[in-house]
């Protein structure tokens, strides 16, 4: 029996021994798992935040228009980028699950994307959804990289947090075992010394001296060569119990009734820091151990902390005679396992807490492990509610309880819970909640069998998109479906035609809304638009479709046309309708609408083409007078073709610089000399020859080439007039365009610095619908430019929108009478009042007064009469090249200019 009872204490140690260092190693792997998620976490973060500077210096770097704060913002997205990239990457490398690390590589891929797309992009309005989209993509994946992080961290303390209660099973198990038996083992030894001490007092003197021999002889043959394995009297002595118990690592000791002590073991001594006199049989118990016996203030405490800081486990075990058996062992070390485990649980019980978004970890046979507070704010739980080993059934009837599921049975969201734990698609993975309240779910499996769900509120985020998907398809003035939402139409309008009827496609151009929006503000011009757009959609059904193209185009799907003329009626009607006056909140107003219509099948079956051909036949409606409607027709692509054809070698010819400028002599009538030359763009084309300014001028404001080729014609002006003689000017024409460029000021400083023409003998010449288009700015240019020193003439007075006001708000030092007025001023009853009329009103202002057209020299007679200051016209010269300038001053003003200008 001692034998085995010693083998038992053997096996026992080496267990616990064992189970000791299995506990250790899982509780370095949960500090290390946790370190490595708080620091995945950290960078996770980061990269979050460095992205969100990132966007913010796109978008300033996107709309700035300071070309050194462009340099710094792109220096400074170089680096974020860079920077940015560096750290994502660092997280893929450094994270051993595959989770982690290819959400951390399509991060990084969607952050490389957006990039580019930002890096490259035009700055076209209609790109900034897609980019913001974009945009969007990449800070998703951060976001989903943050939360398969957190989920793998919980995911393996939890794995770990099991191992670890395991091992502290099997620990328990093994000290339990072992408190068992080390009573036991005293026991044994106590009543071996008992009977020892009975049978020695009662027993002979003889016989105790046998007995004494018989040990001394059982002493020698177990240590020393005297023992003989062939004596009839010699037996095998089992090992000595008071030997085996002082040799346990627990410390043992045993008192009786009376508190005394019967027995105590070295380890005993060592573990408590009794000194060994105090612990001999018969001192007192009471004078050292009272706090830990029986009735002491101890009494209730398994686990004693000593005053040098080690910490005991204190076993109390009866004895029948009244005594205890006091079993001590040291449990330092795993106390502090135990405190570093919980500090542990605690900090990753505190993460889940923290986390923005609800999780809840099940095991294998879906019981609930786990629910972090996050959920039970979600789902309107109480704190603590949900249970370790609900059943997912239960979990569920707990938020049907809540409120949160009105309208849905139980069966339903089993239904819906299991099609999200077989879907693997977390963008469509939505539950909406009551209150409108929408929850983004995502589950993935653990390795043990189990899952690990998370839950979003992502309402603010889907309001959010819903509206930007809607404004991604209307127009943000009118309401109306844009131009992506009509092609959208137009394409279900295809799929229904090739079954059913036809339909046809308006499109529609407001007319003289330029001259509304230019007159009253675009104030008013925003009103009067969404006025349309109301009578649009009355005129419409259900079925048909209005959208707003920008400006003052719309479109319209007609669905159901049979014949031409159903979509020649809607057209007619819509003519009325839209030019019916408009009383707007403070003015009253009339406008007019050209209608082109495409009807399908016949005119194609695709969007573009179908929205083309209707633009086509608008464009011929326009060009037959406005306030009508036209069907699109073959020949009408045809013109519309041969027009693009001009406008590709119009920015041909503008890249080459092949145009050339003409001059038309401008003469002095008080000094019967040419005072200086208008400059006139000419543009002679390879195959169409001479191409007439009204030509193409207009096609180069309608495409926005106009300011830089006037840029180009102030240049060249300014530098072949540098060479004339120092009395001569050159006059320049400048369009409305160039005003609104907010380039003018410094193109004329540069151009004339450039060219070291003085400013005096400049004259820039503008027309009155340059003061149409905003007032003040225009006038404060002006005054800038004149500033400067060149003089500043009004082109064409009386053929736009005259107004006395405009002579008032800006002293023009020239007015020019178009030609239209001179053509027939010497015919009865001809513009001959109206000319008398301007001549004087601009001398009386102090203005130079200049005639243009003059081709007869009654004409010239006619307006010296009526003291006009300068003419030109054929009477005097056509426009020449710069080359005949010498030879018109030869004829003009003698051969000593000629010469000069030579």
């Amino acid at each position: 029996m001692p034998i085995a009872l010693a083998a038992a204490c053997l096996g026992l140690v080496l267990l616990v021994g064992h189970a000791v260092g299995r506990l250790r190693e899982a509780e370095r792997l949960v500090a290390r798992n946790y370190a490595e998620s708080l620091t995945a976490l950290d960078g996770i973060r980061n990269a979050a935040s460095e992205l969100s500077h990132l966007r913010v210096d796109h978008i300033r770097a996107r709309i700035t228009a300071d070309p050194v704060e462009r340099a710094k913002l792109s220096d400074r997205i170089a680096e974020r980028y860079q920077s940015l990239s560096a750290n994502v990457g660092a997280i893929a490398a450094r994270s051993r699950p595959a989770l982690i690390s290819q959400a951390a590589v399509s991060a990084r891929d969607s952050m490389s994307i957006w990039h580019e797309a930002m890096r490259t992009a035009s700055g076209r309005q209609e790109e900034a959804a897609d980019l913001d989209e974009l945009a969007d993509g990449a800070q998703t994946q951060i976001t989903h990289l943050a939360a398969a992080t957190e989920r793998y961290g919980f995911s393996v303390h939890k794995t770990a947090e099991a191992a670890i209660a395991d091992r502290i099973l099997v620990i328990e198990g093994i000290v339990g075992a072992m408190v068992a038996l080390v009573p036991l083992v005293a026991w044994l030894l106590i009543l071996r010394i008992q009977r020892a001490a009975a049978a020695d007092a009662v027993a002979p003197p003889s016989s105790r001296a046998g007995m004494e021999a018989r040990a001394e002889a059982t002493d020698q043959t177990s240590h020393g060569p005297v023992a003989r394995a062939d004596d009839p009297e010699w037996t095998p002595s089992p090992p000595d119990m008071t030997e085996l118990v002082d040799a346990a690592q627990e410390g043992l000791i045993f008192t009786d009734g009376d508190r005394r002590i019967v027995y105590a073991n070295a380890s005993a001594a060592a573990l408590t820091g009794i000194g060994p006199d105090a612990l001999r049989p018969g001192e007192p118990a009471s004078a050292t151990l009272a706090d830990l016996l029986p009735g002491g203030p101890m009494e209730s405490k398994d686990k004693v902390r000593l005053t040098d800081g080690r910490w005991l486990r204190v076993g109390r075990r009866p004895a029948p005679d009244g005594g205890t058996l006091l079993v001590l062992a040291d449990v330092t070390d795993r106390k502090r396992s135990d405190d570093r485990a919980e500090a542990t649980a605690v900090s990753l019980r505190t993460a889940l807490d923290s986390m923005s978004q609800g999780l809840c970890l099940y095991d294998a046979a879906h019981r609930l492990v786990v629910a972090n507070r996050r959920y039970e704010e979600i789902y309107g739980q109480e704190a603590g509610s949900l249970t370790t080993g609900m059943t997912s059934t239960e979990v569920l009837e707990r938020s049907m309880s809540a409120g949160n599921h009105p309208g849905s049975t139980l069966s339903e969201l089993l239904g819906e819970a299991t099609r999200i734990l077989t879907k693997s698609d977390r963008d469509h993975n939505f539950q909406e909640l009551a209150g409108g309240r929408i929850i983004q779910i995502d589950v993935s499996p653990t390795a043990e069998g189990g899952f690990v769900a998370t839950y979003d509120d992502v309402t603010e985020r889907w309001h959010a998109e819903s509206r930007i998907a809607y404004m991604a398809r209307h127009d943000a003035l009118t309401d109306l479906p844009n131009r992506l939402l009509l092609a959208e139409r137009i394409e279900g309008a295809i799929t229904q035609a090739s079954r059913e009827a036809g339909f046809a496609v308006h499109c529609l151009d407001l007319d003289n809304f330029k001259q509304i929006n230019d007159t009253l503000g675009h104030a008013v011009g925003d009103e009067l638009l969404c006025a349309v757009a109301h009578r649009l959609t009355a005129c419409l059904r259900e079925v048909d479709t209005v959208a707003r193209l920008g400006g003052d185009e719309f479109a319209i799907v007609q669905a159901g046309v049979e014949t031409a003329e159903d979509a020649a009626v809607l057209a007619q009607r819509i003519v009325e309708v839209v030019s019916t006056p408009y009383e707007l909140a403070e003015h009253s107003v009339t406008i007019g609408v050209s209608i082109g219509i495409a009807l399908a099948p016949a005119d194609g079956m695709a969007p573009d083409r179908l929205l083309k051909s209707a633009d086509v036949a608008l464009y011929k409606s326009k060009g037959d007078g406005r306030g009508v409607f036209r069907f699109f027709e073959a020949e009408m692509d045809d013109r519309l073709q041969a027009r693009r054809l001009l406008e590709i070698d119009l920015r041909a010819a503008f890249a080459a610089e092949v145009f050339e400028l003409y001059y038309q002599p401008i003469y002095d009538l008080s000094q019967d000399r040419i005072s200086g030359f208008e400059a006139l763009l000419r543009w002679t084309h390879p195959t169409r020859g001479r191409v007439s300014p009204a030509e193409f001028v207009p096609l180069a404001e309608e495409i926005g080439l106009i300011v830089p080729l006037g840029e180009w014609v102030l240049r060249k002006a300014c530098a072949e007039a540098a060479r004339w003689p120092g009395t001569l000017k050159v006059a320049v024409n400048v369009s409305a365009a160039q005003f609104r460029s907010a380039q003018l000021i410094s193109t004329v400083r540069e151009a004339l610095a450039e060219t070291g023409l003085a400013a005096q003998r400049l004259e820039l010449e503008i027309t009155e619908t340059v003061l149409l288009a905003d007032r003040g700015s225009t006038v404060a240019i002006l005054h800038a430019l004149r500033a400067m020193g060149p003089r500043i003439s009004m082109d064409d007075f009386g053929t736009g929108y005259s107004s006395l006001s405009y002579l008032r708000s800006f002293p023009f030092d020239k007015m020019k009478i178009d030609q239209s007025f001179i053509r027939d001023l010497t015919v009865e009853n001809g513009s001959g009042f109206i000319v008398q009329a301007v001549i004087s009103l601009g001398t009386n202002l102090g203005m130079t007064m200049t005639a243009e057209g003059v081709e007869t020299e009654a004409q010239l007679a006619r307006l010296r009469e009526e003291g006009c200051d300068e003419v030109q016209g054929y009477l005097f010269s056509p426009p020449v090249p710069v080359s005949q300038i010498a030879g018109l001053l030869e004829k003009w003003n003698g051969a000593e200019e000629a010469a000069q200008a030579a």
